[in-house]
This record gives structure tokens, C-alpha cells and sequence, in this order.
């Protein structure tokens, strides 16, 4: 499942190769959220520890992606998407700093969240197909190969 066409959220130990186009609430001061502060909920939060800024790769091949940079206490992380011809990038550069970071955050951690679940389902599949025993491995020209047989595929396998 994707949230946003293609996403990849990889951790790096420098943002270089990006172009900063916005750094939204840079100041950590200015991530802290106070309770009924213009526009913030009931609680009162800090995201004082969470960097982020709104990036475009710059190397080649790297036309119509969109980057959006985190910086927290468990490193530097980056999720790259595409934007297509949908106007992203205007739209998000063209909101208040707050309202950038609140929705590149939001990207984010939707991101991370979605890519969690993904790997989580992935895995209980692999395992449901052990104990069913429709794991398959075999050789190709020098080649392993792993698959998981469909239950029809293991019926007619075994008749």
C-alpha cells in the first residue's frame, strides 16, 4: 500500500544532493505548541525535536520528485515522492510556515506508518504460507528463486 503514489523513507547521514525550498518553523522554539494556541488543539505538544524541511533531489534523473527531510533524535530520514502533474509543490509552498510543517509532518509520519503496516503484513503472509507449506525454492541457471504458491496452485500440486 502506498499513501502517495511511490514513497521510499531511507535514512542517510547528510542531506546533501537536495535543494531546501522551504524550512518551515526552523526555530525549535517555534515547534512547541502550546494548549489553544492560535489554530492547535486541546493538548499542548512539542515537536521541538523533529527538523523538517521541503527538499528537491538534485541529481539526474531525479525530475518531478519531491523530498521531504526529516531530522529527529533516530537520525536523518528521507522520504522522496513523485508529484506528477499535480501541483504539490506550489500548493504546499504557497500554505503558512505552521500549516508546511504540520502537513509535512503529517506526510511523513503517514509514510513511515503505512511502510510499517506493509512490511508487518508482508511478513505474517510469508509465515502463513510456511505453515501452510506453500513456500516454494527452486534453481535457475545458477539462480535461486522463492515464491509463495496460491492455495489453488499447491491443490493442484499435490493431486
Amino acid at each position: 500500500m502506498t499513501v502517495i503514489g511511490h514513497n521510499r523513507i531511507r535514512r542517510v547521514d547528510s542531506f546533501d544532493g537536495y535543494e531546501v525550498l522551504a524550512h518551515p518553523l526552523a526555530n525549535r522554539e517555534d515547534r512547541v505548541f502550546h494548549r489553544g494556541e492560535g489554530g492547535a488543539s486541546q493538548v499542548g505538544v512539542t515537536y521541538g525535536s523533529h527538523d523538517i524541511q521541503i527538499a528537491r533531489p538534485t541529481g539526474p534523473g531525479n525530475k518531478g520528485l519531491l523530498a521531504i527531510l526529516m531530522h529527529h533524535g533516530g537520525g536523518r530520514h528521507i522520504l522522496e515522492f513523485y508529484e506528477g502533474a499535480l501541483p504539490v509543490t506550489v500548493t504546499l509552498l504557497g500554505l503558512p510556515e505552521r500549516a508546511q510543517y504540520a502537513l509535512a509532518y503529517a506526510l511523513f509520519k503517514q509514510a513511515d506508518e503505512c511502510a510499517v503496516a506493509a512490511r508487518v503484513d508482508e511478513a505474517s503472509r510469508w509465515a502463513q504460507a510456511f505453515v501452510d507449506g506453500r513456500i516454494r525454492k527452486r534453481r535457475r541457471d545458477g539462480q535461486r528463486y522463492v515464491n509463495i504458491e496460491t492455495p489453488a496452485e499447491k491443490e493442484r500440486r499435490c493431486a
